[in-house]
């Protein structure tokens, strides 16, 4: 498997030299369309020969353009693990505008919104502590700044069950249901009918 890499140069010399460098570097399946002779030359019969070299027809019709204005055309098919090197190589020779719409650049992973990163979209908030912020709190640590200091607990406790200490239940009781013995309902009723 190759990977198409294609630059266009100013001067035919230019593309030359990028193209005998690839084949210093081992690259065997390179391919250079200079403008032709005949000025007259349709940008069809162009494109043509640019899509001999393996390169779309869509692609090779906008290459053509620049062809025709006078650029030249080293297009090579890197094989797999070797692009970076073809594309310094062929970067190194300095390449004109192609008239190809530049790649997106690579999104960078962030560490702080892997769901965001991995799905490539953008976050909807930057805000680090939104709910803190819409809530009034403090994001940073001390009694004031969670929900135990909003109800007025402190954030760590000698006691082992403050929420139950608080509210003035004990967290082990002799009776196996001490929320509704403290409210006076039964746990379970017996109706007629009643399976249980």
């Amino acid at each position: 498997m190759s990977h198409e890499i294609s630059r266009m140069y100013a001067t035919a010399e230019a593309a030359r030299a990028a193209a005998a460098e690839l084949a210093e570097e081992g690259f065997d399946d390179v391919h250079v369309v200079n403008p032709p002779s005949n000025p007259d030359a349709p940008v069809s019969a162009i494109a043509a020969q640019i899509a001999l070299g393996r390169v779309l027809l869509s692609d090779a019709k906008v290459y053509a353009e620049g062809v025709s204005k006078g650029g030249s055309l080293v297009t090579v098919h890197a094989p797999f693990g070797s692009g970076m090197l073809a594309t310094s190589v062929l970067d190194s020779h300095e390449p004109i505008a192609s008239g190809m719409p530049e790649p997106a650049p690579a999104r960078m992973w962030d560490e702080a919104a892997p769901l965001s990163s991995a799905l490539q979209i953008d976050l909807l908030w930057r805000d680090a502590t939104p709910a803190s912020r819409v809530m009034g709190i403090q994001p940073l640590t001390g009694s004031d700044c969670s929900a135990s200091g909003v109800i007025g607990m402190p954030l760590l406790s000698n006691n082992p069950a403050p929420l139950s200490s608080l509210v003035g239940m004990s967290t082990l009781s002799r009776g196996g249901t001490p929320l509704s013995s403290l409210i006076g309902m039964p746990l379970l009723t017996r109706s007629k009918g009643a399976m249980w």
